[in-house]
């Protein structure tokens, strides 16, 4: 899953570049858009992306300015700058920023897709490179590497030698830690490895990953990796000083501010982290969860950090898959938290109004698991399950233009009366008997509510055809933007950006033909206000340009 982000000051024109070209086809699946150099720092700390496309010119912080913030913190990101000035001064900074590529604009559409396809084909080969199959058997095939694993499961198991003797066993294996070292423990496990992969397979799969962990993490943290009894693979992290060393045990270091903008250290971690299983994801085709652990003291702590780390990976984790978890900021196993499965995307209540009985039905037994694991004897945890189901069912029935009382029966009077949930598997089963009731309600055509999202889709864009966009479409219908593209293309075999061009060009064709508005005026009408990329497009579409056009028809 390959993510892009466009940056431009010019709503418009990044809108464009964003809504108006077939990305899907060059295998990005998401594409986000920013207006300005901040605005896209706050979208790379939130989402993991692969390609940078930003204008060079901007107010505030200018794309080069940009570029250099990117690469302190996602040196993988592959950057591209759009410019209109052919200056050789921007051209030399671009390099020394080692910019994947330098396009004046006005840039062709197929040009600017060809520059990401190289970027994006670029990037997995320096991901290859990191997790090669060829490295990870010619580490297999040495001992050094095996000594320090032994070590380090001797470490976290509590079989730690004398100082001295571990100070001696560091020098020889060519380990760069000083006893003391403040330290995290990470803890990563392959989520799907029993489905999908022999033992040989996974151990390669081992390598490759702590090569990546290695690769990211390696510009400010030693890491020094094994794998435990329990199919873990364990990455013992400690900070460097500026000389590459590690820091002391009383050095402040690792509650200070790890990037210049104030991100903690442990945030730094936190989105190190996010980029492995984003990584693992798309060059490993693996998803992996991961738990952190918090700070603590080489090697005297290391063994407590590892079965503190064990215990709540089981109770934060457990068999859900593809998590994150942080220590240092997960408050203490005692202390309530956040349900995790209930408020996971999609929710119960999208998965029953597009008609995914069965994944709905797998969705809410995922939840009550959850409850019965983690939340057994909590009340509170119970009823706000409850409240939460019950409000989404209420609401469907009623967009459904029914009544709840009608629909569900006598279901309706635990509702009407707020009367409480003792057990999970009361909740299971008054959850069940009203998911079938409302089943049951709904026709065959009302159960098909992809269809509806689709005509509102199609009457939205027809009656907005100057401002619509991918954005404004989801507003519209009150669903995420790349869960509607799905549904659109799955739907209809067709995206949502290509349907949006298809009636823009007909409706221009029409007025063309049919009226006497110029063709800038008609231009603007559909959403282009650029009549140079609206001329572009049509001649793309019709082979003919706006004016050619009229003239064929004879207007």
């Amino acid at each position: 899953m390959h993510q892009l982000l466009i940056i431009d000051d010019q709503s418009v024109l990044a809108d464009d570049l964003a809504d108006m070209l077939p990305w899907e086809t060059i295998g990005v699946d998401v594409v986000h858009k920013a207006y300005s150099g901040r605005e896209a720092l706050e979208l790379m700390r939130e989402h993991s992306i692969d390609v940078v496309v930003t204008d060079i010119r901007m107010p505030g912080m200018s794309g080069l300015e940009l570029i250099a913030e990117i690469k302190k913190t996602w040196k993988h990101t592959k950057c591209i700058l759009l410019t209109g000035y052919a200056d050789f001064e921007y051209t030399k900074q671009a390099l020394q920023l080692k910019s994947s590529d330098y396009l004046l604009k006005p840039v062709a559409d197929e040009e600017l897709m060809q520059a990401v396809r190289k970027a994006l084909e670029d990037l997995e080969k320096e991901w290859k490179e990191i997790a090669s199959t060829q490295r990870a058997m010619y580490a297999l095939r040495e001992q050094l590497p095996k000594l320090r694993e032994y070590l380090l499961l001797d470490l976290i198991t509590g079989k730690a030698p004398t100082n001295a003797r571990l100070a001696r066993k560091l020098d020889m294996y060519e380990v760069p830690l000083a006893l003391g070292s403040p330290s995290h423990l990470m803890l990563l496990r392959i989520d799907d490895t029993a489905q999908r992969y022999d033992a040989q397979s996974e151990t390669l799969i081992d390598y490759a990953l702590t090569n990546m962990a290695a690769e990211l993490f390696g510009d400010r943290m030693e890491v020094w990796s094994c794998k435990d009894a329990h199919g873990f693979i364990v990455c013992l992290l400690a900070e460097k000083t500026s000389r590459g060393s590690n820091v002391q045990a009383d050095t402040p270091a690792l509650s200070a501010p790890a990037e210049s903008s104030g991100q903690t250290l442990e945030d730094w971690i936190e989105s190190r982290a996010f980029q492995l299983q984003h990584a693992a994801k798309s060059y490993l085709r693996v998803g992996i969860s991961v738990l952190t652990s918090k700070r603590g003291a080489f090697p005297d702590e290391i063994g407590s950090m590892y079965q503190s780390s064990l215990a709540n990976f089981r109770h934060f984790i457990g068999r859900d898959t593809e998590l994150f978890v942080s220590l240092a900021k997960e408050p203490t196993r005692g202390e309530p938290q956040q349900l995790g499965e209930l408020y996971r995307m999609p929710g119960v209540g999208a998965l029953l109004e597009i008609g995914h009985w069965e994944a709905a039905e797998e969705k809410l037994e995922a939840i009550f698991r959850e409850l019965e694991e983690q939340w057994q004897a909590s009340q509170e945890h119970i009823l706000e399950t409850y409240f939460s189901i019950a409000a989404a069912i209420a609401a469907l029935i009623h967009k459904n233009k029914k009544w709840l009382a009608d629909t569900i029966g006598d279901d309706f009077y635990t509702v009407a009366s707020g009367r409480p949930m003792d057990t999970v598997d009361e909740l299971r089963s008054w959850t069940g008997r009203v998911v079938a009731s409302y089943r049951r309600s709904v026709s065959s055509v009302e159960q098909d509510s992809r269809s509806a999202i689709i005509r509102q889709v199609q009457e939205y864009i027809q009656q907005h055809l100057d401002t619509a966009s991918l954005h404004t479409i989801s507003a519209s219908v009150f669903l995420n933007p790349s869960y509607l593209s799905k549904i659109y293309k799955l739907e209809t075999g067709e995206g949502i950006s290509e349907y949006m061009l298809r009636v823009r060009m007909e409706k221009a064709a029409t007025l063309l033909a049919q009226s006497p508005d110029k063709i800038y005026e008609i231009s603007v009408m559909l959403g282009y206000q650029k009549p140079s990329y609206f001329i572009q497009l049509f001649k793309k579409h019709y082979g003919l340009t706006p004016q050619e056009y009229r003239n064929k028809i004879g207007v």
